[in-house]
């Protein structure tokens, strides 16, 4: 069940990595457009916190000894921080809500073996 874990870091690695490129590199792709709006200082500081969610996801795929308290808290952040945009748009039709609810479905799974893992009952 770790491959869960491994999954949640890679689907980082892919899109808040795709993103934060995009976001802060390359901000008049048209295809940005759509999702993110216009190219604004908001979204390239959004770049930066992408960008930081992609290395340090980077990071626990290549510590394994450090994955589990790593993983604890950056899936915890995403967790709080993706809901929160959520209730803060109230748009369900946006597709950063809509693929932002998906990460958090997976990452709470994650979340969830890590807890149960990282904290054997004795």
């Amino acid at each position: 069940m770790i491959a869960i874990v491994y999954a949640s870091l890679v689907i980082n690695v892919l899109v808040a990595g795709f993103w934060g490129i995009v976001l802060g590199f390359f901000p008049r792709t048209h295809f940005r457009k759509w999702p993110y709006g216009e190219d604004t200082p908001g979204s390239r500081i959004l770049s930066s916190l992408y960008l930081t969610i992609a290395f340090l996801s980077l990071y626990a795929l290549t510590a394994p000894l450090r994955l589990s308290s790593l993983c604890i808290i950056l899936f915890g952040f995403q967790i709080v921080y993706k809901v929160l945009s959520a209730a803060t748009v109230r748009n369900f039709g946006n597709p950063v809500v809509v693929s932002n609810l998906l990460i958090v479905v997976i990452h709470s799974v994650s979340l969830a073996w890590l807890w149960e893992h990282a904290n054997p009952r004795t």
